[in-house]
């Protein structure tokens, strides 16, 4: 998460897929590519035949914090977020 201030938190690496409410046209598809939104290798993005996901590892003190700023570079390319998906904690 590359805009963090405030008092310095260690932070984690936090991973979590990102499903879109709808499956993206090709045309928006395409554009991940060469998404800004995406270019940092925080988020990927994937497709199959169960459609596409953004899979995220995100670093950041807070799980909050990780969700909201990944949701957020999403939005900004149009994708809506459906549900979150994380693996339990171990």
């Amino acid at each position: 998460m590359r805009n963090e201030s405030g008092p310095t938190t260690a932070a984690r690496e936090w991973s979590f897929v990102l499903h879109p409410v709808g499956q993206p046209a090709e045309e928006e598809s395409d554009q991940f590519d060469h998404a800004d939104a995406l270019a940092g290798g925080e988020i990927g993005w994937e497709e199959d035949s169960d459609g596409i996901r953004f899979p995220c590892t995100v670093s950041s003190p807070h799980l909050e914090e990780a969700l909201s700023w990944a949701v957020t570079q999403l939005e900004e390319l149009g994708v809506k977020t459906a549900r979150i998906e994380m693996q339990p904690f171990i």
